[in-house]
């Protein structure tokens, strides 16, 4: 007799995000990630509202790069082949844990409407692309993911964000991934500054992205207040002064954030908050 419910865990893009997730090779997670996106849009795949949910975040993780506190990390310089190769590698650490966050906010909140999965299973196959990006890049300079250590940082606040959907939205994507929006243009000028074209290009392209990703988290935040009947802008500032007011810092990138779906009243906090 075939196991109905084993078979719809298969089939449930919540369970296989699941399993993705906890892929420790990144090789087999970039193309694990890609396929179950072209599942999902294929329509093969359903979301299993009654998955058993486990507390806490697991993700996998390769032997390398060794994780570190960040004050461990050395000093990156633009202007030496090993600074530059250092600081694309941080980027594809970025991008690494952005894979994982994408496909836990996939697995971890099974309650969401369909275009929920529909959005950050996209998200997932995108940091997938980023991560495929930096690390051809930097094994055409004799490096890659692994050559230099990383921090954990990113992953922390989703631990910490784990009970809840709507707390997850405004402090994942809406603060810690939109610090890129505020410093990625002036890395890709140091870039071209120093010659570095081709990886300018890549950051131009995750840059451009990235927007739509922290639009994203934008959206389903405020879906979720509105659902809760709740002022998203007070909400936004409690979390933040809860969770978050040490990771606020200026300057911003008000054009792209406001792109992302940042309200003028949210920026005018967010330059109070830092000053």
């Amino acid at each position: 007799m075939q196991d109905n419910t084993a078979t719809n865990f298969k089939n449930s893009i919540n369970a296989r995000a699941y399993h993705c997730l906890l892929l420790e090779s990144p090789q087999e997670k970039v193309a694990q990630s890609l396929k179950l996106r072209e599942e999902w849009t294929n329509g093969l795949l359903s979301v299993e509202r009654d998955l058993e949910i486990i507390d806490n975040c697991d993700a996998g993780w390769p032997e390398k790069p060794e994780l570190v506190a960040f004050n461990r990390l050395p000093k990156r310089t633009v202007g030496s082949l090993k600074g530059h190769a250092s600081m694309m590698h941080s980027f594809a650490h970025i991008e690494f844990n952005a894979i994982n966050i994408a496909w836990d906010a996939v697995y971890r909140f099974p309650d969401m409407p369909e275009e929920y999965y529909d959005d950050w299973s996209r998200i997932a196959q995108e940091e997938a692309y980023h991560f495929t990006l930096i690390n051809d890049y930097l094994k055409s300079l004799d490096y890659e993911y692994g050559s230099f250590d990383a921090h954990k940082g990113l992953w922390e606040m989703v631990e910490e964000t784990r009970y809840d959907v709507l707390v997850r939205m405004a402090l994942v994507p809406r603060v810690l991934e939109a610090r890129g929006l505020d410093v990625t243009p002036n890395i890709i000028q140091k870039f071209k500054h120093h010659g570095h074209h081709e990886a300018a290009e890549i950051l131009s392209i995750i840059y451009r992205d990235e927007i739509g990703h922290v639009e994203v988290g934008t959206r389903w935040f405020n879906y979720m207040c509105n659902k809760r009947e709740i002022d998203a802008h007070q909400t936004f500032v409690d979390l933040i002064e809860r969770y978050a007011v040490d990771k606020i810092r200026q300057p911003f990138n008000e054009v792209a954030r406001m792109k992302a779906g940042f309200s003028a009243r949210e920026m005018e906090y967010l330059n109070q908050c830092s000053k």
